[in-house]
């Protein structure tokens, strides 16, 4: 069959479909155009789930397009309420939703960050067309139906033009529209969400991501390191206007070469260059910091530090000690301010663990400090820094354990207003 009849019979698929769906992944190699998608979404009326990496995330066209961010959260559980129980976030309801199968899936990129995600494609029955130029079927969990070679760009384009007029059913997007809504919701509103529970909303490393995007400047270029900014990059930092270029290693490399790769990606553009990154994947490349003179590029850094592999506290492991401790979490105590001095980078310190002295804070000390208000410290350090010449390192010092704490009572409660959970 000639690529002319096999895009018509794609487009034809697309048309008829009530219940479709657009998944960008990361944009590896790059190639996805934003605008592109967002034409064809506005095309076929399917939402676009974006990986933060995928560069379809961030930028003007998602004012005119149903680009959701928060699907990590309400993909969690359950895909499937029993359309009687609801949920409600600051006077806003969250009805369990019926969530249905889509009737077809358009795959950009590599395979998504979200484990969530790709699980909940991987469960579905419709038909999945994996899209990609170098004819690599990448895709994680093998659920792609149909491979096809070309580039993303150029296929949305012309796709949009053939599936003019086409439109999926309303209910379909709105279902997803009311789910981004509810989760936002609750990511904004942490201690309302969690006001029924004993014990605070401790500040979380996703709280730290957050407050890092609301300060970029426009165009920025941020680069994530893997292990979990990427992750709470994907969870907890929505869809947005400001034009930023978001980047990151995925793959096999896991945190090796996270400081030189995103050196190497500032010197290629006049964007100011931020690197988010965990104390290992920095501890693993310190030398690349030299090549901050080599290559010219100011970098802010804002390193997250909870003292070792804090992602691993999600794996059963986590209950069997000393064995978690040592093989897995691995404390290693390290000062990261001699090493800042040492590659002449300005240096300062954020402490957000609940139970920091005050002299350790960087702010007016622990009690008191509600997670809104660390997320001002970290905003303010990192206009300093904005605002001075040269190259920053700002630590910002967490607790492992109390983050994934509060990233599970906030993935129940999005779970509970979405699809109805109980308690």
């Amino acid at each position: 069959m000639c690529i002319r009849d096999r895009l018509r019979l794609l487009a034809n698929e697309l048309s008829g479909a009530d219940r479709g769906l657009i998944v960008a992944g990361p944009a590896d190699p790059p190639g996805l155009d934003a605008e592109a998608i967002t034409a064809l979404s506005h095309a076929t009326g399917f939402p676009v789930v974006a990986d933060p990496l995928s560069g379809v995330r961030y930028g003007g066209h998602t004012r005119v397009a149903p680009v959701l961010g928060a699907y990590d959260a309400y993909l969690s559980g359950e895909v499937a309420g029993d359309g009687e129980a609801g949920g409600e976030v600051d006077g806003e309801s969250g009805s369990a939703l019926e969530w249905d199968d889509p009737d077809v899936v358009l795959r950009l990129g590599a395979s998504p960050t979200s484990k969530n995600l790709r699980k909940y494609l991987a469960g579905t029955g419709a038909d999945q067309y994996q899209v990609d130029p170098t004819g690599r079927w990448r895709e994680a969990e093998f659920a792609a139906t149909d491979l096809v070679v070309a580039e993303p760009s150029r296929l949305c384009a012309r796709l949009s033009r053939l599936v003019a007029g086409g439109g999926g059913a309303p209910d379909w997007r709105a279902q997803w529209e009311d789910a981004e809504r509810v989760a936002r919701g609750i990511h904004r509103r942490e201690a309302d969400a969690l006001a029924d529970s004993s014990d605070p909303a401790p500040f979380h490393e996703g709280n730290a991501l957050r407050a890092v995007a609301d300060a970029l400047p426009d165009p920025a270029t941020l680069f994530v390191s893997n292990s979990m900014p990427v992750r709470d990059l994907d969870r907890f930092v929505g869809p947005t206007t400001t034009s930023v270029t978001a980047l990151g290693n995925r793959g096999v490399s896991g945190i090796d070469g996270i400081v030189s790769s995103a050196l190497g990606a500032g010197s290629a553009t006049t964007d100011d260059l931020t690197l988010v990154v965990g104390d290992l994947a920095l501890y693993h490349d310190t030398n690349g910091l030299l090549a901050i003179d080599r290559c010219g590029v100011d970098v802010t850094v804002v390193l997250i530090n909870n003292d070792g592999g804090g992602i691993f506290h999600a794996l059963p492991i986590e209950s069997f000690e000393p064995e978690f401790t040592t093989s897995f979490k691995t404390p290693h105590g390290i000062e990261f301010e001699p090493m800042s001095d040492l590659h002449g980078l300005a240096y300062a310190r954020i402490d957000a663990r609940t139970d920091a002295r005050p002299e350790e804070t960087g702010g007016p000390g622990d009690e008191g400090r509600t997670p809104d208000a660390i997320a001002e410290d970290i905003e303010a350090a990192y206009a300093r820094a904005r605002d001075a010449d040269g190259s920053h390192l700002i630590e910002v010092r967490t607790d492992a354990e109390a983050s994934h704490r509060t990233r599970e009572r906030l993935e129940a409660a999005v779970e509970r207003a979405v699809h109805g959970a109980p308690e």
